[in-house]
């Protein structure tokens, strides 16, 4: 039993979110320029309530998959998003999921 609660919050941290072979196809960028053209499908937030207790790193990667996940499962292939630029420090996690391509 003490093993496992020394593996509890690495279980809690690490399993928030996870890429699938779907969301790997997706693209998070803040440069509105990619998206010309193709189909806005809606707006999305990548916030969970565990980016609370999580360092910047970590919940700007948490934030990034989320948004890819979500836009994946609208059959999104880009996400525009202010968390895509690398100097991002937390706030604003909202993206829009667009559709381009024939994908």
């Amino acid at each position: 039993m003490p093993r496992f609660l020394f593996l509890l919050p690495a279980l809690i941290l690490g399993g928030c979110a996870y890429h699938t072979s779907r969301t790997s196809v997706v693209v998070v960028t803040d440069a509105a320029s990619v998206v010309e053209g193709c189909t806005n499908l809606a707006k999305i937030d990548g916030q969970s309530g565990m980016q609370a207790i999580m360092p910047l790193d970590k919940n700007r990667d948490a934030v990034i998959t989320r948004l890819k996940i979500d836009a994946a499962e609208m059959g999104g292939t880009h996400v525009v998003a202010p968390v895509a630029d690398i100097k991002w420090r937390g706030g604003d996690s909202s993206g829009t999921v667009y559709k381009c391509g024939n994908r």
